[in-house]
């Protein structure tokens, strides 16, 4: 079964499942206890429709539906869907159909939007990164942020200003310049920030990394992606400017070599220093604006396809590159792919999310008690730090009604159980780190109680997953009943067989035994004189313990024309081709046989036929077992 990723399924619904309340959707067929509505047949049947290359009638389709569902019956009798196993396949199933539910859509059509939008413009900005302190330092950094900001206006320059407050390990090499950007480079907040800053404007924001003054210096349309291929060589660390001259003079040598005629792609191979795409010929992946160091950038959009660059450097080393090709930004339909997976990697994943609950919040009508945010903050003022006493004293003195929505009262200790008591935090840090909890807390619970009703007031939810739900009950019963079954009954294979046995007839007989191969004639004799000493039982693995790699034992069951050796010694073929370490060959217990003897000689077909029997007995079985009704009435129905 699959792994469960999400949390579990609540027992209640899992009972609840199979039932729809309306009399607007009339029960269509009743099977042992079990009420199928006409919703659920119609859809799948429609469903089962659209699959088949030669249409079934209304009626095949309802033969077959009922033997389905008469498995499913019995699966439940079997209490198949009451296994932990099942539980934890069927929520994680149910949790991850349950996504499209919980996002507010046009939040994500209008972040497809302007993401794309935003991929047509590229925007020079700068910034000097502050560290990202606790929420009640945030007014002092913000200040800092601020002094800098107006030491800006006030006409200082703004690279000294990032070389000495700027915690961008980058600073020493751009002096806090990033170049042009794109959708996609940087978190989604400094995105906002750049792109909607105008030209020559500052701003200031804060990023899970911490807290960033920006300065937009630039605007341009998108220059798309290039293909490039390069040769590098690498200054050595701490190179000094003899030794960067020293390599500059050997690619200015190999320059000369390919700007001559001489295969870039090979020289690439033999010189390039570069580990990822030397081997490629120096070929790189297509790459945009932000992918690669600014000067390496530069130079390869400049460039005109076909050429080759002089040599130039970057902070890794000295570069030549060829330019391939190049291609604008993609259209719409071709970049939301990448634009989705791009989503999904920073802070618009949790977006639509954020906004669906804020919908259900107010839709359930969420409403905080203030009288316990009273009395949190003076347990916090009485005691005065955070540590495991506050909490305890917390969770036993607060007790009140925290919030409520819809018909649910959520108490104090619902919340405050959820604090850890381990933490390191201020005291000025205390409340919002409560109000934090809290607000996990609601959005869980807001979660819980909406995946709760989802069954009822989505048809396409239901559907799935009644039907994922059946089919997992279908698979796990047919494979205890049938397959499973049919595979480990040696017994029952066995006396189907001798019961059929004229079922199982050839047309050509087949040579049935081993082929030994191995090395050279002496070693042919040892093995040959092992087999008459070693006992039947023991043979085969004796023979592997003893010659090793020296032997190879393959078991045949063939016709004429499927084995090269076999061919040669019994059906007078020509004499065998074997190439490799082991072209000595012979056979053992080889005879042949002109009808199946065995099971195991048909072992596959018999096992297909023995399983059909099972099935149909079984099915025979649930006919007598499970009582079978059908409104014909609600049957003309379906549409």
């Amino acid at each position: 079964m699959r792994t469960s990723k999400l949390f579990a399924l609540p027992l209640a619904l899992m009972c609840a499942m199979p039932l729809l309340a309306g009399n607007e959707d009339p029960v269509l067929m009743e099977i042992g206890n079990d009420k199928i509505k006409l919703s659920e047949f119609e859809y799948l049947y429609h469903k089962n429709s659209q699959q088949q290359l030669e249409k079934e009638t209304l009626d095949e389709y309802v033969k077959r539906f009922v033997v389905y569902k008469l498995k499913v019956a019995d699966a439940k009798a079997a209490g198949i869907d009451t296994t932990s196993a099942f539980q934890k396949e069927f929520a994680t199933y149910r949790n991850e159909l349950a996504i499209p539910y919980l996002q507010d859509s046009t939040v994500i059509e209008n972040l497809i939007s302007e993401t794309y939008d935003r991929m047509k413009t590229e925007v020079n900005v700068s910034h000097i990164m502050l560290p990202l302190v606790p929420e009640y330092e945030m007014p002092q950094t913000m200040a800092r942020a601020d002094s800098i900001k107006q030491c800006i206006l006030n006409g200082e320059d703004f690279g000294e200003l990032a070389l000495k407050y700027s915690i961008d390990r980058s600073v020493i090499h751009n002096k806090g310049n990033l170049g042009y950007l794109t959708v996609g480079r940087v978190p989604y907040s400094f995105e906002n920030a750049a792109y909607n800053t105008p030209v020559g404007e500052m701003t200031t924001v804060r990023t899970a990394y911490g807290v960033h003054l920006i300065k937009v210096l630039d605007k341009r349309p998108a220059q798309g992606e290039v293909l490039v291929e390069h040769i590098l060589k690498l200054y050595p660390r701490n190179a000094n400017d003899s030794v960067k001259s020293a390599i500059a003079g050997v690619m200015d040598s190999i320059y000369t070599v390919v700007k001559s005629g001489g295969n870039f792609e090979e020289v690439a191979k033999a010189e390039s220093q570069d580990p990822g795409s030397a081997a490629q010929g120096g070929k790189l992946p297509w790459f945009g604006t932000g992918r690669m160091v600014p000067e390496f950038e530069a130079v390869s959009f400049a460039l005109a396809k076909d050429s080759i660059s002089e040599p130039f450097a970057t902070q890794y080393g000295i570069h030549i590159v060829k330019k391939l090709d190049s291609r604008g930004v993609a259209s719409f339909e071709n970049a939301k792919p990448g634009i989705l997976q791009m989503m999904q990697r920073d802070e618009r994943a949790n977006m639509p999310r954020e906004a669906r609950i804020g919908q259900l919040k107010q839709e359930l009508g969420l409403k905080e008690n203030g009288q316990f945010y009273d009395l949190v903050s003076q347990e916090i003022d009485e005691y005065g730090k955070y540590d495991s006493i506050l909490v305890r004293n917390l969770q036993t003195k607060v007790d009140c009604e925290a919030f409520a929505f819809a018909d649910k009262k959520i108490s104090s200790q619902d919340v405050l159980k959820k604090l850890n008591p381990n933490l390191k935090i201020d005291k000025e840090g205390i409340m919002l780190y409560v109000k934090d909890v809290m607000q996990q807390v609601e959005n869980s619970m807001i979660v819980d109680y909406e995946m709760d009703r989802l069954y009822d007031k989505y048809p396409d939810y239901r559907n799935l997953l009644n039907e994922y739900y059946d089919g997992m009950m279908l698979f796990e019963i047919s494979n205890r009943n049938v397959w499973d079954k049919a595979n480990r009954d040696t017994e029952g294979l066995e006396k189907f067989f001798e019961s059929h046995k004229s079922n199982y007839t050839w047309t050509e007989p087949r040579f049935k035994g081993y082929v030994i191969y191995t090395t050279n004639d002496s070693l042919k004799n040892e093995i040959q004189k092992t087999i008459k000493e070693v006992g039947r039982d023991s043979l085969f693995q004796t023979l592997r313990k003893q010659f090793k790699r020296d032997i190879r034992i393959e078991s045949l069951l063939v016709k004429k024309g499927e084995n090269q050796v076999v061919d040669e010694l019994y059906f007078a073929g020509p004499q065998a081709t074997v190439n490799g370490r082991l072209p000595i060959y012979f056979t053992f217990e080889g005879k042949i046989i002109e009808q199946p003897e065995v099971v195991a000689d048909v072992r596959g077909q018999v096992a297909s036929d023995y399983q059909n029997e099972l099935e149909s007995n079984w099915v025979a079985q649930l006919r007598n077992k499970y009582k079978v009704k059908i409104n014909k009435k609600v049957l003309k129905k379906v549409k």
